[in-house]
Parts: C-alpha cells; structure tokens; sequence
C-alpha cells in the first residue's frame, strides 16, 4: 500500500431534512426562520485516509452511516460540512441494481454504465464480450433489466465495475446476492485488483471476509466513527458488540452479586490470568472461588455457568462431572477451590460467568452469584462459530 492517500475523508458530516408530512417541505422553503423538519445526522465528523492499493472493510449496524458515507466519496451524496478527496476513476456498486433502467436491455445498460464510469464507446465494445461472459448471461443480455433476478443484477453490475478498469473499487453488499460459484469468482477478480494496486473500499456483514480480505476495518456506529484499524481485532470487537451485553459485567468486580440461600454465601470470586481481563484461545482461564457456611452442610459440588453476552449458555458444568466433592463443612467454616479452562475453547467474544455450589445430588443450592462477573476472548487471527475446540488434522496419501 502507497503512503499516498487516494481517498482523504476530512470531518464530514451529513444531516437529512425529515418532514413529517409533504406540505411542510414547501413551508420550509417560504418560512425559513422556523424549522418545519427533523434533522436527522447520518454522519457526524468523520475522518480518514485510504491508501492506494488498500483494501478498507466498512461495518456497522443497520443505519450506521455506511451507504451514506460511500455515496458521498462517490459524489451522488452532498455532505453537510466536511471535505473529500479522490484521486483517480471510482467505480461503485452501491445498492442493487443503482444506476441501471429497468426498461432497457443488459446490453444497453452495460453502455451506459460503462459510459457513466468514463470509457468510451469503442473501449466499451471493445470489452463488452468479456464483460457478458464474465456476468454469465449470454443468453439474457438483450432481454430488458426488470426481467434479471437479484443475482443477474448484481452479476452484471459487478462485471461492468471491474472491466472499466477503475483506480477505486467500491462495493457495498452486493456480493451478498450472489450464489457460491459467483461469490468465489468475484473474490478472486477483487485479489487480483488488489494485486494490481487497486484501492477498495468493502461494505458487508459477513465477518469472516472482512477478516481474510481487508487490511483494515473503518467501525461505524450512529454515523461515527467507533473504531478504525486492523482488520481481524475490530471485526471481532464488532462482533461482540453486535452480541450485544447483558448488565454491567465487570472483570475487576470484587464479588459478584449473589442471592441469598441462607446455606452459604461466596467469600470470593476471581477470575485468574489473561490481561486485564482479556483471553486469547489456547491460553488457561482460571476461576477462583470461596464459600462460607452459614450452617452444617453436606458434602459440596460447585457449578459454573458461562454465557455469551447474546444469552447464549455455551459452559455449564459441575465439580462432580469430574469425580470432584468437597468435605462437608460446618457453619463458619469456609471452602476453596478453582476450576479451569485449559486451553480456553471459546472463540472470540464477550463471556459472563456464574458460579454456585450445591449440595452432592443438586437437590440443595449452597450459594449462587449471579451473571455479572465477565471477561472477553480475542483471537490473533480470523475465528468462525462458537468453539475452538483442541483438534488434530490428519493427513493421508493417495
């Protein structure tokens, strides 16, 4: 990647007039001292630099800001304030099917396509083979646009985009329409711009692309910039929080709240290792804990419970899984023990953990804290699914 920024985002920022209702559009325009609408900021102060040859991933939630933020680097979308540099021809695959007539054929919508990118008629004919053959609809081309499936839109889109040879690539979802077969030939058309120096600026939801393409992520979140840097740590920040929290776990929580059993109460409850309570698979995550009896117990069995912060229960064990009691304590007196996960399974996320102690047949609960004790998982490199379970790859001949 050059040092030399082809796209320069400076403080940009986009506000939207909404009218309630259409007359006020006009009572905007002849009373302009009062407001007659509710401004709505799609973007707020935004800033970056992109540089040639990058590849740059764009996510956030629905409503982020991200369409409106590639349509302003595009030009079809005015910023309130703010400034916005590009150098060098930009091709753009914004929503489905943007820029094309439904009422004309894939033939001429791929001419005037092609034309609005800046390419002449002869270069455009020139290439207009390989285009078709690219798009794989040799059979379609000179039927009308509005017959086309999602899938023959985005196909003849793309093949367009990539064939005018641009200086900056954008595309925002719409390789998300696209089957398996497509999706494969369209990444590996994206590897060999990128090979080539092409900038690209790369809006999607799917992680594990964001993760293998992008050489950095840009983390919108209500038209701000919420996170910008190395790919696989902000698109797993990213996932986390799309997890969403529950409560207000801490890793440095003292003692976790607990509920009252009148058996026993927890004395103590740690969560041992890591850094600043962040975990990386494969390493030893260590739960420390401590029960005094209120009264004359049984023998004890401890239980811990872990939750992915989207409520999904993911560990629930107990001591006597493993063969494992505790002896029976008298009131005032206190057990301690630990349990570990070694090596941490769990891939990359936002975890809360409970822990309780019952009596040896589960019937009785001792002590029981509940969810707000937490710590994190991040992974160096890119993770899929819930697990990352210790595993062999073996391999044969012939």
């Amino acid at each position: 990647m050059s040092s030399d920024p082809v796209i320069s985002v400076r403080n940009i920022s986009k506000c939207y007039q909404i009218y309630e209702r259409p007359h006020h559009r006009l009572m905007q325009s002849i009373f302009r001292r009062k407001e007659y609408f509710r401004a709505f900021w799609a973007l707020r102060d935004v800033s970056f630099d992109v540089g040639r040859g990058e590849v740059l991933g764009i996510i956030g939630r629905n409503g982020a800001g991200k369409s409106t933020l590639l349509q302003a680097i595009c030009g079809t979308a005015t910023p309130t304030s703010g400034t916005i540099e590009v150098k060098g021809r930009v091709a753009a695959l914004l929503e489905l099917g943007a820029g094309f007539n439904p009422d004309f054929t894939g033939r001429e919508n791929a001419f005037l396509n092609a034309a609005i990118l800046g390419m002449s008629q002869d270069e455009i004919a020139d290439r207009f083979d390989d285009i078709v053959a690219f798009a794989e609809l040799e059979k379609f081309i000179d039927e009308p646009v509005k017959t086309y499936s999602s899938g023959m839109y985005m196909r003849l889109a793309f093949a367009v985009a990539i064939h005018v040879s641009p200086d900056i690539l954008i595309i925002d979802e719409a390789l998300s329409v696209g089957d398996l077969a497509f999706r494969n030939k369209c990444l590996e058309r994206i590897q060999a711009m990128m090979a080539r120096g092409v900038t690209i600026l790369f809006v999607t939801h799917d992680i594990s692309t964001l993760q293998l393409l992008c050489s950095r992520v840009l983390w919108l979140d209500g038209g701000q910039v919420r996170a910008i840097g190395e790919s696989i740590r902000v698109s797993q920040d990213y996932y986390a929080d799309m997890l969403g929290h529950k409560g207000e776990a801490t890793p440095f929580a003292p003692l976790p709240i607990q509920q009252e059993t009148g058996k026993a109460v927890f004395t103590d409850v740690r969560i041992l290792g890591g850094t600043k309570g962040e975990f990386a698979p494969g390493e030893t995550l260590e739960i420390a804990f401590a029960i005094e009896a209120k009264q004359d117990l049984g023998p004890v069995v401890f239980n811990v419970s872990i939750y992915r912060s989207d409520g999904d229960w993911v560990i629930g064990q107990t001591s006597r899984d493993d063969g494992k009691y505790w002896p029976a304590p008298k009131a005032g007196e206190t057990r301690k023990g630990s349990v570990r996960l070694a090596p941490l399974s769990l891939a990359p996320g936002e975890y809360r953990v409970a822990v309780g102690a019952c009596s040896a047949d589960y019937t009785l609960c001792y002590a029981l804290t509940d969810l707000t004790l937490g710590f994190a998982v991040r992974a160096p490199y890119p993770t899929w699914g819930k697990f990352i379970h210790p595993i062999q790859w073996i391999g044969y001949d012939g």
